[in-house]
């Protein structure tokens, strides 16, 4: 791919007069779209590798919230995070790969960020699920987003490789969170009506 974008930028050198090509631009922007999808190819394939240490997840979230509070304030966005009370000893230490766990929440919030308009808002909600035995069984993240609802035919395919419904999408970066939270023997599902879309991470204690 490096070969091929230098092989192009050496014709537009040698021969500026390409640009007045009718099918120059589309060129360039296919070649362009193709190195995204490769980059997003290798992004999937390096979802397979796991380096697992104990993480206290509630600070990395935070983090991430943080770091998006800037965007929230500059597209106008009530932009949450709430943290159910009893909860924090088990987000707090917590066996995980931080790196993966990161980029699939960063991922899930990024998506939100893309569905939003003025007014709306994005909510990360962390909570425990309990068994049979009243103990935590599963930790929940939840990040919420209102707006215009996902049609359900796309919900059907929203985790699968490739398939995008965006302009100018990859179909990548959802298919990155399934497989991550997978390694982690997790799972990640949506639900979207007139009220909101929510994407929900359950991993396993």
């Amino acid at each position: 791919m490096a070969l091929l974008k230098g092989t192009i930028q050496y014709i537009e050198t040698k021969h500026p007069e390409v640009n007045d090509f009718k099918y120059w631009d589309q060129l360039q922007d296919l070649v362009s779209d193709m190195e995204h999808m490769m980059a997003d190819a290798s992004l999937l394939n390096m979802a397979n590798n796991l380096s697992k240490e104990d993480v206290d997840l509630i600070a990395l979230i935070k983090g991430i919230h943080c770091g998006y509070m800037s965007q929230a304030v500059l597209q106008q966005i009530d932009f949450s995070l709430f943290i159910e009370p009893g909860c924090e000893a088990f987000f707090s230490y917590y066996n995980c790969d931080p790196r993966k766990i990161k980029q699939a929440l960063i991922n899930l919030i990024k998506n939100a960020f893309e569905a939003v308009t003025p007014g709306n808002y994005i909510h990360i909600n962390l909570s425990c699920l309990f068994g049979d035995d009243d103990t935590p069984s599963k930790l929940s993240i939840q990040v919420s987003n209102s707006g215009l609802p996902i049609p359900e035919d796309e919900i059907k395919t929203i985790f699968t490789p490739f398939v995008t419904y965006k302009k100018g999408g990859t179909g990548v970066g959802l298919a990155v969170v399934k497989k991550i939270i997978d390694l982690h023997y997790g799972s990640v599902t949506v639900a979207s009506d007139e009220d909101a879309t929510t994407f929900t991470i359950l991993l396993p204690l």
